[in-house]
Parts: C-alpha cells; structure tokens; sequence
C-alpha cells in the first residue's frame, strides 16, 4: 500500500506542476475550460502563448498521462504479483484515484483555483468574474466523480482477481 500512495502523491505532484505552468504555456482555451464559465467566457481572449510554448505544455501534458498509465500498470501488477484478495485490491485502487481526487478538489478547485487568485493573476481580464466566489462550481462533476470511482475500483478489482476472498 505505501507504494500505491507514493504513486498516487506523484500523479497530485504531476497535477499541481500542469496546473501551475499550463496558463504560462497553454491556450486559454485548453486551461480555462476548468474554470467556471463566466471566467472561460472572459478569458477566451486572452492571447495564445507562442507555439513552442504550446508544443512544450503538450509535452508536459503526454509525460504526465504516461505517467498515470506507468503508475496504474504497476499497482496492476503489484496486485497480481501479490495475488491480493478482491477486498485488497479494491482498497489499493481506491487509495490510488481517492488521494489524487481529495487532492484535486482541496488543493487544486480549492486552495489553487478560489483561494490564491493564482489564476486571476495569470487572466487579469477574468479579475471581476463572479465565477471566483463561488466554490460550489465543480461540485456536480466532483460528486459525479465520487460516486463513480468506487463503482469502477470494484470492477477494477473483480477483473484482477476473479472475485477471490482469500
């Protein structure tokens, strides 16, 4: 299990670095689609960074989505290797997206996108959005995203282990 959450604390690092350099390198379009709509909608004017910084954001994005697939692929395997039960496994996947979920919605909705104006800083013309006072925004995809992730660990974990009780 400490290797599942070593992975799972490297994906939330690989997360904050995209979340903190993709308004210096990426389109508007591309960062503020996660944002509330009033602030994408005041944004999409902003001006595109220069191609390669775009093409070096893109990068960053296809390293870190290897790395969440390297990451799954060896919980994966760890969990074969193991022969864990279905209750173990489905716990080692559920600590894996549920750390990285509580991540995203505290720090990164939270504490990143409401509460440092970090993204006011980078979008200036987004300052006076009524979006940024309301940090209920994402909660319906959040809560969506909450009640999925379980369902999908435990046919996760049934595919790997067959549904053995040992």
């Amino acid at each position: 299990m400490k290797r599942t959450v070593q992975l799972s604390l490297g994906m939330c690092f690989a997360m904050l670095v995209l979340a903190l350099v993709s308004p210096h390198l990426a389109s508007p379009k591309l960062v503020l689609r996660f944002l509330p709509e009033d602030v994408c909608e005041a944004g999409k004017n902003h001006p595109v960074p220069s191609f390669p910084k775009r093409l070096l954001c893109h990068f960053l994005l296809v390293m870190a989505a290897l790395y969440v697939v390297r990451a799954y692929k060896d919980i994966s395997d760890d969990i074969r290797r193991e022969k864990l039960s279905f209750f173990d496994a489905y716990k080692r996947l559920l600590a894996f997206i549920m750390i990285e979920k509580v991540f995203d919605i505290v720090c990164l909705d939270q504490i990143l996108c409401m509460s440092t104006k970090y993204y006011q800083h980078c979008y200036p013309e987004t300052k006076d959005c009524a979006g940024w006072k309301n940090r209920a925004w994402n909660n319906k995809n959040q809560a969506v995203r909450l009640v999925l992730y379980p369902v999908l660990c435990a046919v996760q974990a049934y595919l790997m282990t067959g549904g053995e009780r040992t």
